[in-house]
């Protein structure tokens, strides 16, 4: 078997465990080429198959295939450990197999308060023998997600000089399971016969599932920082389909609720606190509030939820995606409760 179809098949094999769980991040957020503002969730191993597809000039004209395989490792809420293998790479002649390696640390999240996701990525790419790092930043504003990013290459295009990345794009949803998205990278000392980096993009939500799917155009192939870099000339149409594969459902999921960390959380004005219902999670898994707080739910997946009391104490009913439901905490007490159709979703209210 070539190395080509062993990959295949462990693409294959990972995508048969796919379950409804929590997962990383949706193409909804994110442009197709600017794809590294987020970390996988404890437990949750993220999965994104992304061919990209150009045909060569006349008289042959043959359809070429670039794929990219990313795995990512949730390993602490902030912290993720993986990799990226790109086949038929044109990053280094002599190596047609890119791998990188790559750790991710996110110190600021919108979901958990903060004023725009923040994410560090350090890495060693084995074709180009690069250790590149590049940081990550975006921000909701509405229906917008704004994302900008800037890299340093060590030995850029196993050139061994050092080259820096500036880019920024932005998704826009049109409905809570459909986005427009584009983006533009350019080396910071880009050369006239080096091209800028783009992408063009439908993004979609599965219906009823944790999966997402791009479908886009954009002018290189495989999505590594260094493959991000510097354009190719030649425009691909390609697609990314995102698979989230949890580790630790239902029983263990109860007891992280339960013994997890507490975020203290102060209410914004009208004493409301918001959690976001998104990647089949609770976006803050467990708070501390004030008695006389209303908590606020919003459901940012293209899938119902709930949210129902373990006691049977109050229930939303089913939230459609886009809706919201708040609840008012006037006692001190623990409150628990979890997502009737999805029982792995589970969270916690601490009332002072």
């Amino acid at each position: 078997m070539t190395r080509e179809s062993r990959v295949f098949a462990l693409a294959v094999a990972f995508a048969g465990l796919s379950t409804s769980a929590a997962t990383a991040q949706s193409t909804l957020d994110a442009p197709a080429n600017l794809a590294g503002a987020w970390v996988a969730r404890p437990g949750v191993v993220q999965f994104n198959l992304i061919h990209r597809f150009d045909v060569s000039p006349a008289p042959v004209r043959k359809l070429n295939n670039t794929p990219t395989l990313l795995v990512a490792l949730g390993a602490l809420p902030w912290a993720s450990v993986g990799f990226v293998y790109g086949s038929n790479s044109g990053l280094v002649a002599a190596f047609p197999n890119e791998w990188e390696f790559f750790g991710r640390l996110a110190p600021l999240r919108e979901a958990a308060g903060a004023p725009l996701d923040a994410t560090l990525q350090g890495g060693y790419n084995v074709a180009a023998r690069s250790a590149d790092f590049a940081l990550t930043v975006a921000r909701r504003i509405g229906r917008l997600r704004l994302v900008g990013t800037g890299a340093l290459l060590e030995s850029a295009f196993d050139s061994a000089s050092t080259r820096g990345v500036v880019g920024a794009g932005a998704t826009f949803r049109v409905t809570p399971g459909l986005a427009l998205a584009a983006d533009v990278t350019s080396l910071t000392d880009r050369r006239a016969s080096e091209d800028l980096t783009w992408s063009a993009a439908f993004q979609l939500g599965v219906p009823y599932s944790p999966h997402s799917l791009s479908l886009h155009v954009t002018n290189v192939g495989t999505r590594t920082l260094q493959g991000l870099a510097r354009g190719s000339g030649v425009t691909r149409v390609g697609f990314e389909y995102t698979i989230p594969i949890t580790l630790r459902r239902y029983a263990q999921g109860r007891a992280r609720a339960a013994a997890g960390p507490v975020e203290r959380v102060a209410p914004d004005s009208g004493r409301v606190v918001r959690i976001d219902i998104a990647q089949l999670a609770f976006a803050r898994p467990r708070i501390e509030v004030s008695a006389g707080t209303t908590v606020e739910w919003v459901n940012r997946d293209p899938l119902p939820h709930t949210v129902t009391a373990d006691d049977g104490s109050y229930d939303s009913g089913s939230l459609q995606p886009a809706a919201v439901w708040r609840h008012a905490f006037d006692e001190p007490g623990t409150y628990t409760y979890h997502c009737t159709p999805h029982p792995f979703m589970r969270g916690t209210i601490v009332v002072r």
